[in-house]
Order: C-alpha cells, then structure tokens, then sequence
C-alpha cells in the first residue's frame, strides 16, 4: 500500500511540474454564479492563476476585474495542510470582482482566465434571478447559517467530514424547492473517487425530523428536494458529500424557495425554425403552457421565467430545418428515412413497435435519442422479421459529444438485411419504465459520419513569434488521407502537419510571425476526408479535456475555438529541414541528426535545455542544452535497439510526429515535503515527421 502511495506521490508530482511550467489552470469558483444585474466578487482557486492578467466569459454581458490576494506563508500553511484532502492543483487563489448585466439570460456560462503564458481551462458560472447567501464559518446543528429571507442561493464548500446547515423560516403548505448544483460547477475531478462532488441533502424541520431527502434527481447527480412544508416554523436543510469528501472544489449552489421548477416540458422534440407549443409540469409555475421555437438544429436547454424568477433548464432536441417530425403516431407507424417520430411510453404500451420497410443488401441505421434529451429512458431496441424472430438488437451506444455523460443509454441499432421483408421495430425501457417523462426520438439514417472529430484545448496559445500546438481526436475511423484545414488564422501565421496519416489522435502545430500583434483570433478546424460521393468536410468541435479519477478522459464542449497570441518569448525556436517533407531513417541507422534553430533577444544570455515533445519508445534524446554562445545546435535522436528489431518484421512505412522543446528552468517551488522544479520559459519546434525508409 505504502509503495502504491509513493508511485502516486510522484506521478502527481510530475503532474504538477509540467503544469507548473507551461499553463494556468482553474480548479474551482466560489462562489460560482451572481444575481443578474449585479456585481459579486469572487475566488477562484487553482495552479499559476496568481499570474493571470485577464478574465473573460463566453457572454459579452459579464465582465470581471482582477484582485490578487496577498497570504503570508502562515496562513498559507494554515489554510492548506499534508494530511488533508487538498491539492496542489489548488494552491494558488485569486479573487476576481464580476459583473453581471441586467440583459444577460439566467444561465450557465465558461469562464476562463489570462495569462502572459496562456490561456486556463474553463469552469462554468451561473447566472441566477436569485442573491448569492455566502455560507459562514464551519456551520453546525446548533449554530447554523441563518438565511433571513428566500429565495435565494446557498453557496458553500463541503470540507472534509464535513456536513453544512442552513437554517430559514417556513409556512404550511408552501412548496419549497430545493435545487444543488455540485457536480455541474465542477464536472470533472481528476484526483477523487468518484470523480466528481456527489452531494447529498436533507431537510428537517424545528425538531429535527426529517421532512424531505435526496441523494440525485432521476439520473443526475446533483439532488432536488421538491416538498410541501407541513408546518409553519424553522427548518434546516444539510448538505454534504456521499462519502463526506471535501475541500475547495467541493462547492456548491442551492436555489432554495418557493421558485419555478420544471419537471418536463412536452413534447421534448420539434423542428429548428418551427414554433412548438408545449405542456409544462412542475411546481409554483403559475401556468402550464408554452411556446418554443428555437434558430438551431441540436441539443438545447430551456426554462420557464415568471415573477418570481427563472426556473432550473430542461432539455429540448430540435432536427434540422427542413425535417418532418411526427408527435406520437398510431401503432404500427412506419419509420422511414425521410420522417422522424417522437414518441413516449405509456401504461398501456411499456413496448412501442413501428414498421420498418427492409430491402436486400441496404444497410438500416435507427438512432434513438433519449437520455441525451433529458429522458429517463434506458432505451433498448430489437427489430423483428415477418416470423417475430429478433433479428437486430441494440443497447447502449456511446456518444463521444456528449462528454458530461458517464452512462450512455441510447442505442444506435445498425442491421444488414438479406431479403426484402417488412420488419418490425420495438421499443422499451430495459427497466420497463414508463410515462411522459419516457419520451424518445427515433431517426433512420442512410448513413451516419463514421467518426467523430475533437480538437483540444479550445483556447490556444501562442505567443508573438513562437509555436504551439494543438491536438485532434478521432473516435471512429477515418479513411485515408484526410487533411485538416484551419480557417480564420491571421496572415503570416503558418501551420504544420495538417495530413492525417494514422492513428487516433494527431497533434498540430501553429507557428506565429516574429511581431505578431498580442490579440485574440477566432479560428476553425475543419477535416476533409473521403465520402461516398467524393470529398466531404467536417467540422472538428472544440473541447477541453478533463480528466475524472485519475485515468478517465472527458471532451467538455466549448463555446469556442480561438487563438490567443501572448506576448513574445526572449528566444523562439525552428528546424533546419522542410516540415513538408518526412525525415527519413533505415534500419541500419542508430541516430537521426537535427538542426535546431535558435532566434534569441540580444539581453538573452540564459542556456535552454533541448527534450524531445513526445516522448516515444522508439526515440529517446540524451541530455543537452543551447549555450548562450550558440544561434543553432545539431541534435542526434537515438533509435532504440529493441524497437528497431520489432520494425523488421513490419510491413509498410510507419510513421511518427515529433518536436523539440526547449526550456529555460526557473525557481523551485516549495510545497511542505513536495518540490516542483518551475520553468521560466518553455519553447517549441513546429511538428516534423519521422519515417522509415525501407
């Protein structure tokens, strides 16, 4: 146990180092979100963000100003401590004074800082109808936070062991809803089991008793109370971690009052461009009808706004303009390419069947959507032939779009047939659940994009005159060539390997001209690949990538792709060989000399250390550094022997990315028994490609 520690240590150790050197990262806001036309100020925690010059949202309406915070070293000490449950990761705090304007719609939005080195990953910030009710010092049964008046939002962090009480005034037959937003502030923890906050709450009234309890609503983490108070008097809602867990990035926002709740809008399907006229349910709405019509195809979340203020999002999945959509048609109903069917389970039917005209040889695709449209459905669907023998079966798929879902439950069902028959499609919940709140979508395809493509981080940074990069994700397959395209870059601004050769993932580099104006550009990356009918592009969607619990990694979508120019670095760094030309080695080689290049300031007199960018199996680099004396330096990248032998009995050409980094070292950070060795500045190379010759 103990040498598993030990590995771990390290592993978060050189975690820390590599991000210590390169880029800000944001590990938690609080409190996270503001009353509408109002100004809150905030602290955000996080590693490097004591370095940030900028705060910026994906709304225009929110502004922010930078406050630093000034600790002395014993209230550092005191405030995070070894044998606790913080991190590292969290170390440094900033506050920031936001505000909101009256314009701005209740809702969530990404907020991410600047820095002179780069940009930080995003946290999202709510904008609620509500004020902010700040939690005070560690509460307890006896002496709680008092909150005077409702509604408002509570806003706290759970520490570890710890249970937190807010004590208000209620009245018989008032319906109080109670709404956590814990996970959804914070989606991702990489280092906690689960990996995410999983909050628990209760309410009880003067004399303790318990009045109402949640642990999640439906299929989400974060719990709602939705009661009608049996009494007038006081009452105390608690809240902590399932496992009682905590530290800064444990928070939390409670919406709390007699305020709107949505349990379900219906239908929860419509047509872009298109007006729908919905039923809504839930509680202290005031009506129960709507209209919706929304400008874009895909996934939406809407609310419900009275006097009162706005109610909590409930999700909305429109088709592309043009679509034919029909609302819960008779049984037996036949699924066709050109039409889609919104539908919903009932008491009388827990199965929906429809027909399905099959011909010999034509691939048929049925995708239901459900879950990810906010349905409690675990969708499972069968086709059966003429005789009712199940020929087709399909569960859960996996949509990689969807990077906050942990549990994927709609299926996409694929089947070849081989005679012309009519088939029979039915559907259920595997659980065998049923209601308005059982509500799907069904969509036959002729045919569905094979893979799906992601480019990370979602705000790049580069700075004036230098290179950086960015990476791109494939989940499915991708035939032979594809090329990557980038639209919006500023003129003189060049790129490298855009040629996708192999793999799952490819990495990208983008070199800055020497002067390049310090301003943000929006960009796109797009993919152009082989299709049926030619050359087909897709759009490649911007995400940042959060890692839960140590291994998994999640695309979080973003509001944008853009590239930052920072400003200038003392030296920037480039290759003596053409990048669109692969560097080529045979098996009988050991080494693979380079020429890097060095372009520095004249008051630059520092030596930079030279390291490979990837590291690789096949290639390693021994130590070696620039002097301040040297403009260039030749680089022999060494083969490793072993992985030479295994390439004898390869076929084909294989071929790897590559690019030099080179670092200047600056301080070494102190953090109780931990060292983290900084770097000033840390440069790169544009991709290459290495490959062998036969």
């Amino acid at each position: 146990m103990r040498s598993r520690r030990i590995i771990l240590a390290i592993f978060c150790a050189l975690l820390t180092t590599s991000l210590y050197a390169q880029k800000l990262s944001l590990g938690y806001l609080f409190p996270a979100g503001g009353q509408v036309g109002t100004s809150v100020e905030i602290e955000a925690g996080g590693l490097n963000i004591n370095r940030a010059t900028k705060v910026f949202f994906s709304h225009p309406g929110i502004r922010g100003e930078l406050e630093p915070i000034v600790e002395s070293a014993a209230e550092k000490k005191k405030r995070r401590r070894l044998n606790d449950q913080s991190s590292p990761q969290l170390a440094d705090r900033i506050k920031i004074k936001i505000t909101i304007a009256e314009n701005v719609p209740c809702g969530v939005y990404d907020l991410r800082l600047q820095g002179p080195r780069g940009v930080s990953n995003m946290l999202p910030f709510e904008v609620a109808s509500y004020p902010n009710f700040v939690e005070g010092k560690r509460s307890t049964w006896r002496k709680p936070n008092k909150v005077e008046s409702l509604p408002a939002v509570l806003c706290g962090q759970v520490s570890p062991g710890g249970i937190d009480y807010f004590r208000f005034s209620g009245y018989k037959g008032d319906t109080i809803v109670a709404s956590v937003k814990g996970r959804q502030l914070v989606p991702y923890i990489a280092d906690a089991v689960p990996g995410w906050f999983q909050p628990v709450i209760k309410l009880v009234d003067s004399r303790g008793k318990e009045v109402a309890y949640s642990d999640d609503y439906h299929h989400n983490v974060d719990p709602v109370i939705i009661t009608t108070l049996p009494k007038d008097g006081n009452y105390t809602l608690m809240i902590h971690d399932a496992i009682y867990r905590g530290r800064q990035d444990f928070n939390y926002r409670i919406q709390l009052g007699v305020i709107p709740f949505v349990t379900g809008r219906y239908p929860a399907y419509g047509v872009a461009g298109k007006k729908v006229k919905q039923e809504i349910e839930g509680v202290n709405l005031g009506t129960n009808k709507a209209v919706v019509k929304v400008k874009k195809d895909g996934y939406h979340q809407l609310s419900f706004t009275n006097k009162t203020g706005t109610s909590n999002c409930v999700s909305f999945y429109a088709l592309p303009k043009g679509k034919r959509l029909i609302h819960c048609p008779k049984e037996g109903a036949e699924l066709t390419t050109s039409v889609a069917i919104a539908d919903s389970l009932t008491a009388q039917s827990r199965i929906k069947r429809y027909k399905i005209k099959a011909y010999e040889d034509e691939q048929i695709i049925i995708e239901l959507i459900g879950r990810r449209n906010g349905s409690r459905m675990d969708a499972i669907i069968r086709l059966r032939d003429e005789l009712g023998e199940v020929v087709a079966e399909a569960d859960d798929t996996e949509d990689p779009i969807q990077g906050l879902m942990t549990f994927h439950a709609d299926p996409i069902l694929k089947y070849t047939p081989k005679i012309t028959e009519m088939l029979t499609l039915e559907v259920e919940d595997l659980h065998r659940g049923y209601g308005k709140d059982y509500h799907y979508l069904l969509r036959r395809h002729k045919q569905m994009p094979s893979f799906t493509a992601f480019v990370s981080p979602a705000n790049i940074t580069i700075p004036s005159g230098g290179t950086s990069t960015f990476r791109v994700d494939i989940n499915g397959r991708v035939k032979r060539p594809a090329n990557l395209i980038v639209k919006g870059l500023p003129k003189g601004f060049t790129t490298s390997s855009l040629r996708l050769r192999s793999g799952r993932r490819w990495d990208v580099s983008i070199t800055s001209p020497k002067g390049a104006e310090v301003k943000r550009f929006p960009i796109e990356v797009k993919l152009d690949y082989p299709g049926g009918e030619g050359i087909e592009r897709a759009d490649v969607l911007p995400v940042d990538n959060m890692m839960q619990a140590f291994y998994y990694t999640h695309h979080i979508p973003a509001a944008e792709l853009a590239l930052d120019v920072a400003e200038p670095s003392p030296y920037r760094m480039s290759l003596a060989l053409d990048l669109n030309e692969p560097v080529t080695f045979t098996l009988n080689d050991s080494v693979i000399p380079i020429k890097v290049l060095i372009d520095k300031n004249a008051d630059f007199d520092e030596p930079v250390e030279l390291m490979l960018g990837k590291k690789m199996s096949m290639f390693s680099l021994e130590p070696i550094s620039i002097l301040p004396s040297e403009s260039e330096k030749t680089i022999y990248i060494k083969l490793n022997e072993a992985q030479m032998e295994k390439l004898k009995s390869r076929k084909g050409r294989p071929v790897w990315q590559m690019n030099i980094v080179g670092t200047v070292k600056g301080e070494v950070v102190q953090q109780g028994r931990r060292r983290f060795q900084n770097a000033k500045y840390r440069e790169m190379t544009p991709f290459f490609l290495i490959q062998l010759e036969r």
